[in-house]
């Protein structure tokens, strides 16, 4: 084993000599929880000259050792009874580069169903091998996954560093000179094109390779050179044509998906990615698609039922399970707003209750705070069926127990937290909580990325809301400074029945009724008192809407002004009774 301080240096050195490793130098690790197969395995590799080998009985074991050491050929099963599976294992090391550039990744498994294959496929792994096989087999695929990981060695080496320049040229010089893996490089090469805005050059290589063959992957390669031109009639002309020969190519799918979209038909989109989902509902390609193409066509049904789904395939990844669980809730929220039906107004609770039960044993305990996200999801439903003062306590409640227990809340929970502020109209609070979550570290995982589209759409939503308060408020308090009273009244009315949980608007209403009424009693001492009475009881009304309410400290020192006012205008209206 290699300590997790040498992990660097050491993917330099393979690097280097991986071309002259033999057998027995190569560090391999099995991870598969039937013991028999795990030991025969070992039996295979120890025949083929293979001798440092290292044997887990379950993917969470084996992720403890990759945390510490590093391998050069990865045998995991897919999926194991408990804990994190082989496909996940693949992903993570992947993205937390804890594996050498040039090591080998298999997935061995025994269930042999489409849905199951798909989902391997999809993480690329250097072979995927179903039980049973023989030692002839193993081997023979073993050296042709090794063959192309050392002709393809610099452009590996370039992708691992994320050198996309170094890739580029590296590419361009395999497909000039002539590989056996052709069409894998010139694929490659038109996506580094593509995201270098070099959209000529990368339908020139792919074109080129479909001269000599009529490889799908080329013509799905065109495809997606077509899609980034925004020729979407085209792309989807061609990328179908795909289909029909290879129809659960995810990534084709997906952009089958985009196109119908770009070209304003966003059931058809959904149409396309619902019938793939149905044949392969474990793929999370095929559901964070279905997901985001929902979203983006403002379908919150289609949308939440992806999230369930995925949230299945991920739970056993507490981190993403955090964040999908606060997808989920707000898709339900979107489409019950949407809906206005009485009937998913009613029974949302119990969506939102029933997905927490299943899935609150799969977070990450020490920063999800499941009694902090049950009581943002109470405000938020409050908020829903109308009940504002409620929706506030609670939302508040959260607020000050994150702050007071002083704890490194997920941000999934703080997104859950500023949309309820956001719909409550709580605008200065929100903006304080956004200011907090800009400087999160950007997210590449398929949750943070729909939660971000999630509140894209909240933020979009609430915009004119937003503007309309702001302008009345800015109006009132102008109008305040110049002694129009009655105007300024008017206005802060109109801002609280725009925004009726925020508290500004509260505390400048009150403020104007206590000061309309100081001048009714001061104007006419005699006849002054029964206006101003009135005034007082609908301050008293809105001082109420406060009760409860932990404030921010400046909020909290001017109801507490406010109070000592109200109290001595209301003593002096009692005394001319």
């Amino acid at each position: 084993m290699i300590a997790a301080s040498e992990n660097t240096a050491d993917g330099k050195n393979q690097e280097i000599a991986f071309s002259a490793m033999k057998y027995s130098d190569f560090r391999v690790i099995i991870a598969d929880e039937q013991h028999t197969f795990a030991y025969l395995m070992k039996g295979i590799l120890l025949s083929l000259g293979f001798s440092k080998i290292t044997v887990a009985s379950s993917g969470d074991e084996a992720q403890k050792i990759c945390a510490h050491a590093q391998f050069d050929i990865y045998l995991f099963d897919c999926s194991f009874q408990n804990g994190i599976s082989g496909l996940e294992l693949v992903q993570h090391l992947r993205k937390n580069h804890l594996a050498p550039c040039m090591a080998l990744m298999f997935i061995i498994t025994g269930d042999h169903s489409r849905s199951k294959v798909l989902c391997a496929v999809e993480q690329e792994p250097d072979d995927y091998i179903v039980k049973p096989f023989s030692q002839k087999q193993f081997a023979r695929r073993l050296k042709k996954a090794l063959a192309k990981k050392k002709d393809l060695e610099d452009i590996y080496s370039c992708i691992y560093r994320n050198d996309a320049p170094g890739a580029i040229s590296a590419l361009e010089k395999a497909v000039s000179a002539g590989t056996p893996y052709d069409v894998y490089c010139r694929c490659l090469l038109s996506d580094y094109y593509i995201s270098t805005g070099q959209h000529n050059l990368a339908q020139a290589v792919i074109q080129e390779g479909m001269a000599c063959s009529e490889s799908d992957y080329l013509k799905f390669a065109l495809g997606k050179v077509l899609y980034s031109r925004k020729l979407h009639e085209e792309s989807l002309s061609v990328i179908q044509d795909v289909l029909t020969r290879r129809p659960l190519m995810t990534d084709a799918i997906e952009y089958v998906s985009k196109n119908y979209l770009s070209l304003g038909m966003p059931e058809k989109a959904i149409q396309s990615i619902r019938q793939a989902v149905a044949l392969s509902p474990l793929s999370e390609k095929l559901l964070n698609t279905q997901i985001t193409t929902a979203l983006n066509a403002g379908d919150f049904m289609t949308a939440r039922d992806g999230l369930a789904l995925l949230l299945n395939v991920k739970k056993n990844s507490p981190e993403e399970v955090d964040t999908l669980l606060e997808s989920f809730v707000q898709c339900e929220f979107m489409f019950v707003e949407n809906s206005h039906d009485p009937f998913h107004i009613s029974s949302m609770e119990k969506v939102i209750g029933n997905i927490i039960g299943r899935y609150q044993a799969c977070t990450s305990k020490d920063r999800f705070s499941m009694e902090t996200f049950k009581t943002v999801c109470e405000a938020r439903v409050a908020l829903i069926r109308g009940e504002t003062q409620r929706s506030k306590r609670r939302l508040y409640q959260a607020l000050t127990a994150m702050n007071e227990n002083n704890r490194n809340i997920a941000d999934s929970i703080k997104i859950g937290m500023y949309l309820g502020l956001l719909s409550l109209g709580e605008y200065e609070v929100a903006e304080h909580l956004s200011q907090e979550l800009a400087g999160r570290a950007a997210a590449s995982d398929i949750a943070m990325n729909i939660l971000d589209i999630c509140v894209s759409r909240k933020n979009a939503e609430q915009a004119e809301r937003r503007n309309k308060y702001q302008e009345l408020n800015s109006q009132g308090i102008k109008e305040y400074k110049n002694g129009k009273l009655d105007e300024a009244l008017r206005l802060f009315k109109e801002a609280k029945r725009k925004v009726p949980g925020n508290s500004n608007a509260i505390l400048n209403k009150i403020q104007i009724l206590l000061d309309m009424s100081e001048m009714q009693l001061k104007q006419d001492p005699r006849n002054g008192k029964d206006a101003a009475r009135n005034l007082i009881q609908e301050c008293a009304s809105d001082l109420r809407l406060l009760e409860g309410i932990p404030l921010s400290k400046v909020q909290a020192e001017r109801t507490e002004l406010l109070k000592k006012d109200f109290a001595e205008i209301q003593s002096k209206t009692a005394k001319r009774q």
